[in-house]
């Protein structure tokens, strides 16, 4: 059965979890995506399925349904659902172990535990 983690507008299914590897499916409310952050454990590569996401790695560039962009390990990087309607976003990362990290920042009730959840997964925001 498919684990859903629920964050405010951006809505997490966890499709595997596994040492390996981690796939999101990740549908991100219009205004929702992620502030710049690196990782410091694992590559994540970003499939858009529906919709439209700008990623930015110090340059910005649209996805579109079917484009793809891979952020390696160490690299700041955000993204954003910038236009009217949900974005549905494949997540895979290399190693696994990321779906931790959402399921501890849905948890959290203060921002000390979000930020100590971000640690343990070797997430660096900011």
């Amino acid at each position: 059965m498919t684990e859903t983690i629920v964050l405010g507008g951006t809505t997490v299914r966890v499709l595997v979890a596994q040492e390996a590897v981690t796939v999101l499916d990740v549908t991100l409310e219009k205004g929702t995506g992620s502030p710049p952050h690196l990782h410091s454990r694992e590559d994540e590569t970003m499939v858009v399925l529906e919709g439209e996401v700008e990623l930015d790695e110090g340059t910005s560039r649209l996805l579109t349904p079917g484009d793809a962009g891979r952020v390696a390990r160490g690299v700041r990087h955000r993204f954003a659902n910038r236009v009217d309607g949900p974005a549905r976003v494949l997540f895979v990362c290399t190693p696994g172990g990321l779906e931790r990290f959402f399921r501890e920042a849905a948890a959290a009730t203060t921002d000390a535990e979000a930020a100590a959840a971000a640690e343990r997964a070797g997430l660096v925001f900011g």
